[in-house]
């Protein structure tokens, strides 16, 4: 019975958004003048607040990390609190990421755009390859048995089904604006 598989599938699609918003920063980069990632950003911003946030961190946060704290639980370390400022150093690139867009100001959004997700690929890293690992270990199967119930609960009342739905169709038409893009850049300009 694992208990990290749902955080892990989401970090997937955490790290998919991260990758996109990557390729949007580099179709910026390579055509100065144009704001394609300052007109998307806005949707980066939500999905980071309301998926990766409030629906995934928060599972981890106030459910998992609560069993991990339990004692014996982590038998030869304690990364929680790192893991906690990380993911407050996450929401802080996030902060500044909104203030960027509402006073339009592209470099200081890819600035902190860049930084959330060299951070959150290392910050996932870190929970996939270790702090999981000693949850699968350290938590006993009865108390794996309630958390999985918290999940549920949490999810049910997060109207979890819908934000996937929501952020998989807002990641095709990320995608699929970003493809346009790219073929509009690479057209050679018609002389007349």
């Amino acid at each position: 019975m694992q208990v990290t598989y749902d955080l892990m599938e989401e970090h997937k699609l955490i790290v998919k958004y991260i990758d996109l918003m990557d390729q949007y920063i580099h179709l910026n980069q390579a055509n100065q003048g144009e704001a394609f990632f300052l007109e998307k950003a806005d949707i980066f911003v939500s999905f980071i607040r309301n998926f990766a946030d409030t629906f995934h961190h928060a599972k981890e946060e106030d459910i998992l990390f609560r069993y991990l704290e339990v004692p014996g639980v982590l038998s030869h370390c304690n990364p929680l609190p790192q893991m906690l400022f990380e993911h407050d150093q996450g929401r802080h690139f996030v902060q500044l990421m909104k203030m960027a867009i509402q006073n339009g100001e592209l470099n200081h959004l890819i600035e902190n755009a860049w930084n959330y997700g060299q951070l959150l690929r290392a910050h996932i890293y870190k929970e996939d390859n270790i702090l999981y690992p000693m949850a699968e270990a350290g938590i006993q199967d009865k108390d794996k048995i309630r958390l999985l119930d918290e999940y549920r609960e949490a999810e049910e009342r997060m109207s979890s089904q819908a934000i996937w739905i929501e952020y998989k169709d807002k990641y095709k038409t990320l995608e699929e604006h970003l493809h346009e893009m790219q073929l509009a850049c690479s057209k050679p300009a018609i002389a007349m």
